[in-house]
């Protein structure tokens, strides 16, 4: 039966108003009920029911008749099963999962993919960011069928939230492993990046994997890095055979070309939302702040603001501090102290801190970000500027969010981008409506069709992806392209296997520059342990010339003797307000000296460095070898440098919550020698009554010592 469309839009606008609904409570709930049972599945009647549950106590007696709205509708999750009658009750209990320790109850859409994967099924879910997919892998893991589960988010960040989260529910059955230096267990959680999961060897004996935000495995543009890392990943544990589960949110379809021969239930929940969201649209205009601080002084609520790039996100913080917007409390005031004495009392995120206002991008150091986020959820930072790091999967409490920008950093956000951003406001069982501000118009584009290139080997699929593959899964196609790799004499294919994250050719142009160098050239590669001022100084022109040393790094390093010598500059194992206070000479503020010396410590010293030594390293040693030339060895320098020679457990603790300079305070608890799973039980052991700390810093790690 067609919907009434003049009742749905009047229903619409009563709860919008919030008007005359005690008054009129039962003449609307009839309304609702001749909506909803001409079309419960409809987004329509979906979206009405949740919004008459915001004014659920004006609806008086009538609010009875809503628990059989939200039955129909399949929302099991809002009733009250104390207050069910026993048909209600039946359908309540039958949507609960296994196992569960927790009074978990699924909806309708959460209990039908649930079921495919109790049936065995490999699924690929397309569901709003509301939908509750992590509740699905929690369910899972409670079923007690596997022994050893892989999960891969495409973010450190996700990393943090997933282990606290599963950490909080499984630690008593499972060990949670989220470095490949840990040790296993009898049954293991692993919990990884694309990264992680190419560097573990071997992934035998793996039940079950999740990748999260799934769609980042079909190609974006000739630069994604992501998809030429996460296709190998998803070939490598798809290989053995393991059942898996693929999440994420807006996708019309994935490729039907499949060579590995998996079957994929593909599950499409476009409109399965558990919150309403209200859009409000503002024009652009020249005074974009000054609407801004006119919104946010509307605002009672938890509020993102999603801003373009990092350094936008700094404009925007510095303008509402300015506006007087945001309110600082004890927690936050004490944070921005300890930050102001670590960094610099200049640097905008202090100052934003300090103003009860949170900033959240890639280049704010790990346990920061996470400090922020908890602040945000707990109702002590009621503002949060962000970048799409945060839209990628964390979830917050939020129900307000603004979109500031229609761009990430120069790209136009697409419908895809745009739909997963305003499904970050509202959450299940605490705001039924979210309310999106948005600022520019709504992208036209398609949602798009998920191309997996580990499946298809469509176009898209890389020369990276192709050669960690075997021959039997390999297309006529996809030989023919490797056939300039297998059938060249300047490098050992194995040596191109053993690089997963460089792109093969790239490995054969090093390959062929250094076999035509000079002997004395050659010479300079000849060491082990740490180079010479002159053969570090070498590696780095090596990587400006043949990697796109320039364009890494975000402009840290802008030449290969910069590089070198920045390098050279961790010897003494300086704090980073030393590292600040040296970067200051050369930038024109103090943020720009924070973000310099903060974008060489996490692009330069913990990823692009290491991972290009590494390879170099394995390339050179082919080389020489074939030459009869002696030859280095390059793996320790690259560890050390990747690990700002220090204790390898005193980094690691930033991915739990304690900052650098904290885990420095602490270093004869974590001097491990690179053993992080002592650091951790050590960890969980400390009196931090017993030690100097401040109640920041204490903070911090009571609460990383709760989540290990």
């Amino acid at each position: 039966m067609p919907i009434d469309r003049a009742v749905v839009d009047n229903l619409l606008a009563t709860f919008r108003l919030g008007n005359g609904i005690r008054e009129n409570a039962f003449e609307i709930a009839a309304d609702l009920c001749r909506i909803v049972s001409g079309a419960d599945d409809s987004p329509e009647a979906h979206e009405l029911v949740l919004r008459a549950m915001e004014y659920r106590d004006a609806f008086g007696p009538a609010n009875t008749i809503l628990d059989g709205l939200l039955r129909q509708i399949g929302l099991f999750p809002y009733l009250d099963p104390e207050t069910l009658d026993i048909r209600d009750r039946l359908a309540y209990e039958a949507h609960r999962p296994l196992q569960m320790d927790e009074q978990i109850v699924f909806h309708r859409a959460q209990a039908h993919v649930y079921r495919l994967l109790m049936e065995g099924k490999n699924v690929a879910l397309s569901a709003p960011t509301s939908f509750g997919k992590s509740m699905i892998i929690d369910a899972m893991i409670a079923s007690d069928k596997f022994n050893k589960i892989v999960i891969v988010v495409p973010t450190l960040a996700l990393i943090d939230e997933t282990r606290r989260r599963l950490t909080r529910k499984f630690r008593d059955k499972y060990k949670i492993i989220t470095h490949s230096t840990q040790r296993t267990g009898l049954r293991n959680i692993f919990i990884l990046t694309q990264e992680r999961v190419l560097e573990q060897n071997d992934w035998l004996g793996i039940d079950f994997f999740v990748i999260d935000e799934f769609y980042k495995l079909a190609p974006r543009g000739e630069m994604d890095d992501r998809c030429t890392i996460l296709n190998p990943a998803l070939y490598r544990l798809a290989k053995p055979g393991a059942q898996f589960y693929m999440l994420g949110p807006h996708i019309r379809g994935i490729t039907e070309q499949n060579h590995l021969r998996v079957e994929i239930s593909f599950v499409n929940e476009p409109h399965f939302h558990t919150v309403a969201t209200e859009v409000h649209r503002f024009p652009t205009t020249e005074d974009e702040m000054a609407a801004l601080s006119t919104i946010c002084r509307q605002l009672d609520s938890p509020t993102i603001v999603f801003c373009r790039s990092p350094s936008r996100a700094s404009e925007v913080a510095r303008h509402m501090v300015a506006a007087g917007l945001g309110t600082s409390t004890t927690k936050t005031s004490d944070a921005a102290k300890w930050v102001s004495d670590a960094f610099d009392r200049e640097w905008y995120f202090a100052q934003a801190l300090e103003r009860g206002i949170g900033i959240h991008h890639g280049r704010i150091p790990r346990a920061l970000a996470q400090f922020v986020v908890r602040c945000f959820d707990d109702g002590d930072i009621r503002f949060l500027v962000c970048t799409s790091t945060l839209i990628e999967g964390v979830n917050t409490r939020a129900r307000n969010i603004i979109v500031l920008d229609n761009t990430i950093n120069q790209e136009q956000i697409d419908l895809f981008t745009f739909n997963n951003i305003k499904g970050r406001s509202g959450r299940m069982r605490q705001y039924f409506v979210g309310h999106v501000f948005v600022f520019h118009a709504d992208p036209q584009t398609e949602l798009p069709f998920v191309d997996v290139p580990a499946l298809s080997q469509s176009d898209g699929a890389s020369d990276s992806l192709l050669v960690q593959m075997e021959e039997c899964d390999l297309t006529d196609q996809s030989k023919d392209k490797l056939g300039k790799y297998l059938q060249q004499s300047i490098l050992d294919i194995g040596v191109i296997r053993a690089n997963k994250a460089l792109d093969p050719s790239l490995q054969l142009q090093i390959a062929t520059r250094l076999a035509g160098e000079s002997a004395a050239y050659l010479d300079m590669l000849v060491w082990t342990g740490v180079p010479r001022y002159g053969q570090l100084n070498q590696i780095c022109e090596l990587i400006f010339a043949e990697c796109g040393g320039a364009k890494l790094g975000s402009g840290s390093a802008r030449s290969a003797g910069q590089l070198s010598a920045m390098i050279r500059n961790l010897y003494d194992r300086p704090t980073i307000r030393e590292l600040i206070e040296k970067q200051k000479k050369f930038s024109p503020t103090t943020d720009a000296a924070v973000t310099t010396v903060l974008d060489f410590l996490r692009l330069w010293v913990r990823f692009h460095f290491p991972r290009l030594l590494r390879g170099i390293s394995r390339i050179q040693q082919d080389v020489l070898r074939r030459m009869g030339r002696q030859f280095g060895n390059y793996d320790y320098f690259a560890a050390r440098v990747e690990n700002l020679f220090l204790d390898p457990s005193i980094l690691a603790m930033d991915e739990y919550g304690i900052p650098l300079e904290v885990a420095r305070k602490l270093s004869e608890t974590f001097a491990t020698d690179g053993d992080l799973d002592l650091a951790l039980e050590r960890l969980r052991q400390i009196d931090v009554g017993k030690l100097q700390l401040s109640a920041f810093e204490s903070e911090l790690v009571r609460d990383a010592q709760s989540h290990v």
